[in-house]
């Protein structure tokens, strides 16, 4: 999913994106429940705000990024 959302950051400058390897970062992970890759999650003001499970295209994305 890196190309998809790298295309997306290029294109939305409003949000932030960050890539977490989970590998490299299991606490993080799990700080954060991920328990599937690809996983998305939104964070406004230090909350999740909303959380995607599975591969997404470009629109999706854009839409996830932006709501």
């Amino acid at each position: 999913m890196r190309p998809v959302v790298s295309s997306v950051a290029e294109q939305v400058d409003s949000v932030d994106f960050y890539y977490v390897d989970v590998d490299e970062s299991p606490e993080l992970a799990g700080e954060f429940g991920v328990q599937s890759i690809p996983t998305l999650i939104q964070i406004k003001d230090g909350e999740e705000t909303n959380r995607s499970v599975g591969f997404l295209s470009e629109d999706p994305v854009t839409d996830f990024a932006l709501s």
